[in-house]
């Protein structure tokens, strides 16, 4: 697997990249400063070979709360510039990578209710959630994705493909009606 670790400029080309690690600093995050990281994943205003390059590899990171206890979709100002953050480009299902957690903690840090039950000594983490809401938000970004992935010239059955990917990926109709 190849990587990518971008801080605030992405690389020029993506040749042999699977999957592309942007990182996000708690200062913006604190800041509330999500023009930044809105403008570099503009959909709309990025070269089709990009878009292309970016489909389906990008995660994100967060950094600076590793000594915070709460988690990440649990901190107020995580919360809030990952609103702000989704309210300008809600186009983390088209370029977002299934292969980490980084998109799971991103969708459940905009919902209302959320909380956890952590087993430290397990590793393992239990959230809950509403998953009518989670549905409902994941139903908008995918018609955002879609529209992005169509102007691509992708097939409706690649089109299906991500959305049926995306939908196991949360683990919403897994193995479902398809």
């Amino acid at each position: 697997m190849h990587l990518s670790l971008m801080h605030t400029e992405p690389p020029a080309t993506m040749t042999d990249i699977d999957i592309i690690v942007f990182q996000i600093s708690r200062t913006r995050v604190e800041r509330r400063d999500s023009r930044w990281i809105a403008k570099h994943f503009d959909a709309e205003a990025m070269p089709e070979e990009q878009l292309r390059w970016w489909h389906g590899h990008v995660t994100w990171c967060i950094e600076g709360y590793d000594s915070d206890p709460a988690e990440l979709y649990g901190i107020e100002p995580v919360r809030r510039f990952l609103a702000a953050w989704h309210r300008r480009r809600p186009h983390w299902l088209f370029f977002g990578s299934l292969e980490t957690d980084s998109l799971k903690v991103m969708y459940v840090s905009l919902l209302n209710n959320a909380s956890a039950m952590s087993d430290m000594h397990a590793g393992r983490c239990q959230v809950s959630y509403d998953r009518l809401e989670l549905g409902r938000l994941l139903a908008n970004d995918l018609e955002v994705s879609d529209r992005i992935s169509e102007r691509l010239g992708h097939s409706p059955a690649q089109r299906l493909a991500r959305t049926k990917a995306v939908m196991d990926y949360f683990g919403i109709w897994k193995g479902g009606p398809w």
